[in-house]
């Protein structure tokens, strides 16, 4: 395996950001990025680029607490309810994190030779597994449900959940997502 070192790994890191900060301030791509063109269009305390980037943080402490950190830094006296950042989050599209990988890892990680390989080649991985889903109707509707049926004691349940699958594209070498889908979860039966 071939090693890299941290200068290139540097570059690459800034050349990320400094796509991803291309691509928030371009108002092509908000537009193509949000489900509808009434949002995101006036100026409030989550706009775009703020929602955008509090996704991005990946956090596993209490909603609440992440945004009270984030509007603490921001050091404008601004409050945001968990509430008021799932709306704002429900108006933008899963597509802006996908072009954002692609243009701001992918294509920064993969436009050169200059990264891990396995004997020369790309190492990719790819494993799939059922998400058990909350039954909402809009759920139901995109990704359906799967039948269940469960004894507990001399009582038996049926039911349906609703559920997909998931199937990811993994480079271990690099320790990046390469591509991700989300699907019905009957896809998988034939």
């Amino acid at each position: 395996m071939e090693k890299h070192t941290p200068a290139d790994e540097n570059d690459k890191a800034i050349q990320s950001i400094s796509i991803i900060r291309s691509l928030l301030n371009d108002d092509s791509f908000k537009n193509k990025h949000r489900t509808a063109s009434k949002f995101f269009s006036r100026q409030f305390k989550l706009d775009f680029i703020t929602v955008v980037l509090l996704v991005l943080q990946k956090s596993i402490k209490p909603l609440q607490l992440v945004l009270n950190e984030f509007f603490k830094k921001l050091d404008n006296g601004v409050l945001v309810t968990k509430s008021a950042f799932t709306q704002a989050r429900s108006h933008l599209k899963a597509t802006a994190f996908v072009t954002l990988n692609k243009k701001a890892v992918l294509d920064v990680l993969y436009n050169d030779d200059n990264y891990e390989k396995a004997w020369g080649f790309r190492l990719l991985a790819i494993d799939g597994s059922k998400i058990h889903l909350p039954n909402t109707p809009e759920i139901i509707q995109e990704l359906g449900t799967i039948k269940f049926e469960a004894t507990v004691g001399n009582k038996k349940i049926t039911g349906e959940h609703g559920y997909a699958l998931a199937s990811v594209m993994y480079d271990p070498l690099n320790k990046v997502i390469v591509d991700a889908c989300l699907a019905p979860a009957k896809a998988s039966s034939g």
